[in-house]
C-alpha cells in the first residue's frame, strides 16, 4: 500500500532536450548519487533544489531550469531580432563570455547567444532597467549593481580590469563600463600640464609619464602631442615624492616641456621627470622602479645597475647586447664579477624581459649556474685512449656501448643521430647497429639554460618534433623545457652575437627585428641578427643555423655554402638542381669541383634535418583531426589536405574511415604543436 502511494506521488515529464522523460523528485527523496549531480542547463549543483532527473542517463535539471520558457521576445539584450529559443549548445555566451555546454537562448537569425542564468537575469530585470546614455558611446547602456557571479568574468572596456560590484553593459555591443570609469571627465585641466585641457581617448598609445606602451584609456593633449593613461592621471595628480631602493635619496616630480636625457638609462625623455637634488640627477618616471641586480639570459653572472661608471672604468665600453657604445657618464649594468668587464645597456638588457630580479647574491647561485652546463650526457667512461679522450661510453640515447672514430669513407654520407648532420670529424658510433654522434654532440650537457629562453631545458633524443625557434621539422637530440617547448641543435648552438662567413662586422640578435633577411629575402619574424654598422644587412636564424657544407644524395664532393658570386654572367644564375633561377643576392650551394650551384632548399632536401622511419606513431593536434598518425611508404592516393598525389613516406590515420592520408609538409603547414 506504501508502495503504491509512493508510486502515486512520483510524476515524470517529457523535456525537448532528453528524449526519455524525466522523474520529478525533490531534496529528500534525492539519492546520495544524485546530490553531487549537476544541472545540465546551468551546470550548478542539484543539491537543495526541487530537480527532474534521468537517472538511466544521468541527465539532470532544476525545476526552475526545465520550466524555464522555451523562447524569450523582446530581448533588451537583442534587439535586432525579435525572438530567442532555448537549446542545448556549446556557443559562446555574449554577456558573461563563457563557453561552456549548456542551455542557452540563442538568435536563429545571427550568432547571438546568452546562457540560460544571463538571459533569465536579463528577462526578470526588464522592468527595472536604468539607462544611462554615455557621450563616449552610441548606444545606451544598462546599469547592474551586486553583481552575479556571471557579470564578474568580463574586463571594463576602459581600464581593462575586472569588474566587480557594479557595471554599465551596452547590450547591443558587449560594451562594458566600471561605475568609476563612465563617471571620469571627458576634459579636464590637470597639474602635469596646465597649458592646454586634455580630453578622454581610449587608444593604444605610449604614456609620457610612466613609458609604458599599451592600450588603455589615455588623456590627450593633442596640441603637444601629450598621452597619459588613466592610472598615471589617478594616482599622479602633482608633484609627488617617491623613494627608490637603488637610490639613497628621493626623487622628486618635474614638469617641464623640455627634452633631457635619463641619468638611469641614458634615453631621451620629455615632459615628464624626476630628480634627485642631491646627487644632481634626472631620471625617467619608468626608471625609478629599476631592478638593482639581475641574472640576464645572455651572460653567466649577475650584472647590477649603476648611474656612473667607476674611475678604473673610465674607457670606451661596447654593450654586450647591441654592441654599440655605453657611454660612462649615463646609466648601465655591469657584472658583478671583477675580473669581467661585461657591460649592457639598461634597455637592452630588459628587454623582452629575458632576465629576473635577485633581491640578494649568492655566490653559491652563481656556481651552480656555471656548472649545470658542464653536466655531460655521457653517462658513463669505460674505456680511455692514449691522448686522453674517452674510447668507449655509455650515453643517455642509447643502449649500447659507443666507441670514438674519426674515419668515414669519403663517398659514405653517414648522419649523426642527434643533429641529423653528416659526419667529417671525430665521433661516437655503435658496433650492434648503425647509429653515430658527433663527439661534440655526445658531450653536450644534459641540462642547459639558453640565452634566447628563460626557462631550463633537458636534452633527450625523439623520432620527430618542431623546433620553436627556427620552425624546421627535426629528429634527434632536442633540448625541450616543463611547457614543452623544444629546441634543435643547430638552434641552440649559436650565439647571441656572432661572425658569419659572408659578411666583414660583427652580428648581434634583436628580438624586435621585423625586417628582410639578406640571406634568403624572407621577413625575420621572429627577430633576426643586425649587423651593428651596416643598416642594410641582416640575417633570420633559419640562414644563421645552415651547415656550412652538405653532401646532396649519391655526389663524391660536399657542397660548401657561398654568399657572393664572382662572375657577371646572368645565365650562370640558376640552381644545377631544380634548373630554375638563382638570385644573385641570396645564399647558394657551390661544388668548387663540379663548379655546381645549387638553392639552399634543393641542396639540403625537403627534411634535411629529420630522420623519416616507417611505422613510427606521434600525436597530431589540429581543430579537424585528433588521432595520432602513423608514418607509412605511399605510392597511391592523394592527401587529404592538398589532394596531390602521395609518392612518397606519409602520414596516415588507421582510425578514420576512409583512411586519413597527409603529406609531411601539408602536417607542419596545419599541425598546431608537435610534442
Amino acid at each position: 500500500m506504501e508502495k503504491e502511494k509512493e508510486s502515486e506521488r512520483v510524476e515524470e515529464i517529457q523535456h525537448f532536450s532528453h528524449p526519455h522523460s524525466l522523474a520529478v523528485f525533490n531534496d529528500e527523496e534525492q539519492s546520495e548519487k544524485s546530490k553531487e549531480a549537476h544541472c545540465t542547463a546551468c551546470l550548478e549543483l542539484l543539491l537543495g533544489c526541487p530537480s527532474f532527473g534521468c537517472g538511466e542517463c544521468k541527465f539532470y535539471l532544476h525545476k526552475k531550469c526545465a520550466e524555464a520558457p522555451s523562447k524569450i521576445s523582446g530581448s533588451p539584450f537583442h534587439r535586432k531580432h525579435p525572438t530567442l529559443t532555448l537549446r542545448l549548445s556549446s556557443i559562446s555566451c555574449d554577456l558573461c563570455k563563457q563557453t561552456r555546454k549548456m542551455f542557452k537562448y540563442c538568435c536563429t537569425s545571427c550568432s547571438a547567444a546568452l546562457d540560460i542564468k544571463c538571459a533569465l537575469l536579463l528577462h526578470n530585470m526588464v522592468e527595472d532597467f536604468r539607462e544611462f546614455k554615455y557621450i563616449g558611446h552610441e548606444h545606451p547602456l544598462t546599469f547592474f549593481e551586486n553583481l552575479k557571479d556571471e557579470l564578474k568574468r568580463v574586463d571594463c572596456h576602459w581600464c581593462q580590469k575586472p569588474v566587480i560590484d557594479s557595471v554599465y553593459v551596452c547590450l547591443n555591443c558587449r560594451f562594458y563600463l566600471h561605475k568609476q570609469c563612465v563617471r571620469l571627465p571627458t576634459q579636464l585641466y590637470h597639474p602635469c600640464h596646465r597649458k592646454h585641457l586634455l580630453y578622454l581617448q581610449d587608444d593604444s598609445l605610449v604614456c609620457r609619464l610612466c613609458q609604458r606602451d599599451h592600450w588603455s584609456l589615455f588623456y590627450q593633449c593633442l596640441p603637444c602631442k601629450l598621452d597619459i593613461d588613466i592610472e598615471c592621471v589617478r594616482s599622479r595628480p602633482g608633484s609627488i615624492i617617491e623613494y627608490n631602493s637603488d637610490h639613497e635619496h628621493s626623487f622628486t616630480l618635474l614638469v617641464r616641456n623640455d627634452p633631457f636625457i635619463c641619468d638611469a638609462c641614458g634615453t631621451e625623455g620629455n615632459y615628464f621627470s624626476r630628480i634627485c637634488s642631491t646627487c644632481h640627477i634626472m631620471i625617467h618616471e619608468k626608471c625609478i622602479s629599476l631592478p638593482r641586480i639581475i641574472k640576464i639570459t645572455r651572460h653567466h653572472h649577475y650584472i647590477f645597475h649603476n648611474y656612473f661608471f667607476q674611475k678604473q672604468d673610465l674607457e670606451s665600453h661596447g654593450c654586450g647586447i647591441c654592441l654599440s657604445e655605453v657611454k660612462i657618464e649615463y646609466g648601465s649594468y655591469k657584472c658583478f664579477k671583477q675580473d669581467c668587464n661585461y657591460v649592457v645597456h639598461v634597455n637592452c638588457a630588459l628587454e623582452m624581459e629575458m632576465y629576473d630580479i635577485i633581491d640578494q647574491v649568492n655566490d653559491e647561485d652563481e656556481e651552480s649556474i656555471e656548472n649545470l652546463a658542464v653536466n655531460s650526457s655521457i653517462t658513463c667512461v669505460i674505456e680511455m685512449n692514449q691522448e686522453g679522450e674517452a674510447a668507449k661510453v655509455k650515453h643517455f640515447s642509447h643502449d649500447h656501448d659507443l666507441t670514438l672514430g674519426n674515419k668515414i669513407k669519403e663517398d659514405d654520407d653517414q648522419r649523426c643521430d642527434a643533429c641529423m648532420l653528416s659526419i667529417s670529424t671525430s665521433f661516437y658510433y655503435c658496433s650492434q647497429c648503425n647509429f653515430l654522434l658527433h663527439k661534440t654532440c655526445a658531450e653536450l650537457p644534459r641540462k642547459k639554460h639558453h640565452w634566447f629562453h628563460r626557462s631550463l631545458t633537458t636534452l633527450n633524443l625523439v623520432d620527430i618534433y618542431k623546433c620553436d625557434r627556427c620552425r624546421r621539422l627535426c629528429s634527434g637530440f632536442v633540448y625541450k623545457d616543463d611547457e614543452e617547448y623544444a629546441f634543435c641543435l643547430r638552434c641552440v648552438g649559436t650565439s647571441h652575437t656572432l661572425i658569419c662567413q659572408g659578411h666583414e662586422h660583427f652580428l648581434f640578435f634583436d628580438f624586435k627585428f621585423r625586417g628582410q633577411c639578406s640571406g634568403c629575402g624572407a621577413t625575420c619574424e621572429n627577430g633576426g641578427y643586425k649587423c651593428k654598422d651596416c643598416s642594410t644587412f641582416a640575417l633570420d636564424v633559419a640562414c644563421i643555423t645552415l651547415p656550412q657544407a652538405t653532401r646532396y644524395k649519391g655526389d663524391k664532393h660536399f657542397l660548401k655554402l657561398g654568399f657572393h658570386e664572382e662572375h657577371d654572367d646572368p645565365e650562370q644564375y640558376y640552381c644545377d638542381i631544380c634548373e630554375e633561377k638563382r638570385n644573385p643576392n641570396y645564399w647558394f650551394y657551390h661544388c668548387t669541383v663540379c663548379n655546381n650551384s645549387a638553392h639552399p632548399k634543393c641542396a639540403l632536401g625537403r627534411y634535411p634535418y629529420m630522420k623519416i622511419k616507417i611505422g613510427i606513431t606521434f600525436p597530431y593536434q589540429h581543430h579537424r583531426h585528433y588521432h595520432p598518425l602513423i608514418s607509412v611508404k605511399k605510392s597511391y592516393g592523394t592527401c587529404s589536405y592538398c589532394h596531390q598525389l602521395c609518392q612518397d613516406v606519409a602520414l596516415e590515420c588507421t582510425v578514420c574511415t576512409p583512411n586519413l592520408t597527409i603529406h609531411y609538409d601539408c602536417w607542419d603547414r596545419y599541425s598546431l604543436r608537435v610534442c
